[in-house]
């Protein structure tokens, strides 16, 4: 049965749209024993919300806060009840030490769950009832501040399968920010480096949302210097989150960085957030440019452009901000195209313009027709939804990417401020000034404006 403990604490939460009958019990000389197996009857409990909120919307019942608040007690009634059920029973099979110590969590019995789940792994320690147990045991454990429990439960995690990397990271933040409270720092950094090795393979394996991945790096980072600087150590703390700067400029992720900028300027005002990333020598394969249309512009790859400086400007028709920029886009197109300056505006169907709805024949002949009338020398790429934003981690606009001749990250604009555009623009001319590979063509790519 594949549970993630998460997932399993946010349906126990779930806030549900109704009313429900009460779970009253009945005399005892009127009810049979209860014979169903351990696993049922967590099933049933585990599933008491959903089941309810099933039938709240099938009858059309109007919310009521205090029903609401009725069926999630009795979902940890049903629980409690179900857990003495087990409990009473002779004998019962290990294995169902695993559902008891779900149905005591689920029933928010801290002690009980952490012993049936100590007991439940006494003789298991493979397989994902087990691993899910080991962060039941974390959970509980670290609110106890039993902390030698909780290490030993993430060791066992990290050396069985199957391993859910959120989930493992989630049980060192628990226990880093256990070590916290109790200002044990040096051991506290150690989890905090876990956390981020963990983001990281998160990160390498592309399997969640980049806004969440972007979380995850830096709260791992976050933690990791506020430990440092618990112990004196601002310096290596500043390192840490000029390193989550570069693996922003990396992934990339606009996103990302504005975390890293504001963690960086609380630890020291002095350093110039709007610096630029040093040229390197790796070659990082950014994410392409998905279009449904391409207007006044050849369809291309990013990886097509290389040798070339590609500037990537993210915006929409209906920002003020935008149009702020576009003299510095068409300046800089003007006076750097020769030079192998290649910008593509990157904007999304929104459905809308000028305070109307319209289809997707109608926008684009009205992008046509804006991208005249502001003299837009330069490609748009549009995409009929945000997966561009998603890989670039866009979270507001304008923002703008310069990618250098070797395909690298060099400076992310976000916003449309003087110091903003000013910081771009020497950091244009730097890497304009760098030498293009040897034997890399100097493409012109954007077609002739009719």
């Amino acid at each position: 049965m594949k549970l993630s403990l998460f997932k399993f604490q946010l349906l126990a939460l779930t806030v549900v749209l109704a009313a429900s009958v009460s779970v009253a019990a009945q005399p005892a000389d009127k009810v049979a024993p209860e014979k169903r197996s351990a696993k049922v009857l967590f099933e049933e409990a585990n599933t008491y919300v959903d089941t309810k909120f099933a039938e709240f919307n099938k009858s059309k019942v109007a919310y009521d806060q205090k029903l609401e608040a009725t069926t999630k007690q009795e979902q940890k009634d049903l629980a409690a009840k179900f857990a003495a059920i087990l409990a009473a029973r002779k004998d019962l099979p290990n294995s169902d030490l695993y559902f008891l110590g779900m149905l005591y969590h689920l029933e928010g019995n801290a002690d009980g769950a952490l012993d049936a789940m100590a007991r439940f792994l006494r003789t298991t320690s493979a397989g994902e009832n087990a691993q899910l147990a080991r962060v039941v045991i974390v959970l509980y454990a670290t609110r106890a501040n039993l902390i030698p429990q909780a290490k030993a439960a993430v060791n066992d995690y990290a050396k069985n399968e199957p391993r859910n990397l959120v989930e493992w990271f989630g049980m060192e933040k628990l226990i880093a920010e256990a070590l916290k409270k109790t200002r044990a720092y040096e051991d506290m950094s150690k989890h905090a480096q876990e956390m981020l090795k963990i983001a990281k393979l998160v990160a390498e394996s592309k399997t969640i949302n980049a806004f969440r991945r972007d979380d995850l790096l830096f709260k791992a980072t976050s933690l990791s210097a506020e430990a440092d600087v618990s112990m004196n150590k601002k310096e290596s703390a500043i390192a840490s989150v000029q390193e989550l700067r570069k693996t922003a400029a990396t992934l990339p992720s606009g996103n990302l960085l504005r975390f890293a900028n504001i963690r960086l300027f609380a630890l020291d005002k002095s350093i110039d957030t709007r610096a630029g990333f040093a040229a390197s020598d790796a070659v990082t394969a950014l994410p392409e440019l998905e279009a449904t249309q391409w207007i006044g512009q050849s369809p291309i790859k990013l990886s097509d452009l290389r040798g070339q400086v590609v500037l990537l400007d993210f915006w929409a028709p209906w920002c003020g901000p935008c149009r702020r920029i576009f003299p510095k886009l068409q300046n800089w197109h003007e006076s750097y195209k020769d030079q192998g300056l290649v910008i593509l505006g990157v904007t999304n169907y929104s459905g809308h313009a000028e305070g109307r709805k319209l289809t997707r024949t109608e926008e684009l002949a009205y992008l046509r027709t804006f991208k005249k009338q502001n003299r837009l020398p330069y490609g748009i790429v549009v995409s009929d939804s945000r997966i561009n934003d998603l890989n670039y981690g866009v979270f507001s606009i304008p923002m703008s990417f310069l990618i250098d001749r070797r395909g690298n990250v060099r400076f992310i604009a976000m916003g449309a401020t003087e110091e903003e555009n000013a910081a771009l623009g020497r950091m244009l001319e730097t890497v304009l000034a760098e030498p293009a590979e040897r034997g890399a063509p100097l493409q012109q790519t954007t077609e002739r404006m009719n």
